[in-house]
């Protein structure tokens, strides 16, 4: 239960329950520096961190089980039943506990709804062995995607359209970038996202009779009038180059968007979301008919 209390007696609280991992950290201290890497996505990132702030991305972590290297507290922040809440979790969870200055705690912040709460998670790794084809039957394939904020957008997408899995071949971007992060608004911690090389790709999905489908400007058939029942797997192209030969030696079909002004083709984000809810429309059988 939440009672309003003073700096000192949140911070005996914390000291007292997490006397074991819970330490007073300033802004140099190591994970300071480490965060700052993380959120500014300016060093390598081999453990695959990132940062979260605030209440509602907090509970993304909490609510999917996401691993927690460390939390950092502003105490002067955490004001709210809610936000007292989400600390205990989070150090309930944590590896380190850190309790920092609100001045120190603003270098690491992006926004000003943080509510003194801000966690250093380990993003899910996802493996082609973690996938069971009976149980994830819609695949998004994204080749060589270059824009974080266009990822980012097709996996809150793919959540939206419960799509059961992301894998990512010829990497150009970190998925740990910032703009994933927030752009995917925490779907990247739901929907289970694998990056492997391409040909790896391809061959797990024919052994597991995929049916690929490539979206191609140069498609014979529209993306409505595709069928998308059984296992599929949608092959989305980068912003530049679109999909690699590599998808073309291979079976598959191929669809368009029907574009009627100048421009050929619409940002993958935006035609991404749109063959994935006509795919979802479609296996559904909630089409209406006229």
């Amino acid at each position: 239960m939440f009672i309003k209390q003073s700096l000192e007696e949140k911070e005996r609280f914390i000291r007292e329950n997490y006397k074991r991992k819970c330490r007073l950290s300033g802004k140099n201290a190591a994970v300071i520096k480490k965060i700052q890497a993380v959120v500014n996505n300016t060093k390598s990132n081999p453990e695959k961190l990132v940062g979260v702030e605030g209440i509602w991305g907090c509970q993304q972590l909490i609510k999917n089980n996401v691993a927690i290297q460390a939390v950092v507290l502003d105490l002067y922040g955490i004001t709210t039943p809610e936000a007292y809440q989400i600390m205990i979790s989070l150090c309930d969870l944590a590896e380190e506990v850190h309790i920092v200055s609100s001045s120190t705690f603003e270098k690491i912040v992006e926004v000003g709804t943080s509510s003194g709460v801000f966690a250093l998670a380990k993003f899910p790794q996802k493996h082609l062995d973690n996938l069971s084809p009976k149980k994830h039957e819609v695949i998004v394939v994204l080749d060589g995607l270059e824009i974080p904020g266009n990822i980012g957008t097709i996996i809150r997408s793919c959540d939206g359209t419960d799509t059961d899995a992301i894998i990512i071949c010829n990497r150009k971007t970190r998925v740990t970038h910032p703009k994933i992060l927030r752009s995917s608004q925490g779907s990247c911690f739901k929907v289970p996202i694998i990056e492997e090389e391409t040909q790896k790709v391809i061959s797990w999905l024919q052994q597991n009779r995929y049916q690929i489908i490539l979206t191609d400007t140069d498609a014979e058939q529209y993306y409505y009038e595709q069928d998308y029942s059984g296992r599929i797997a949608i092959i989305m192209g980068s912003e530049r180059y679109g999909i690699s030969k590599d998808w073309y030696q291979i079976p598959s079909e191929a669809v368009k968007i029907p574009m009627r002004g100048d421009c050929d083709s619409l940002n993958v984000g935006i035609a991404a979301t749109l063959i994935l809810y006509e795919a979802l429309i479609d296996r559904s059988g909630d089409r209406k008919q006229k």
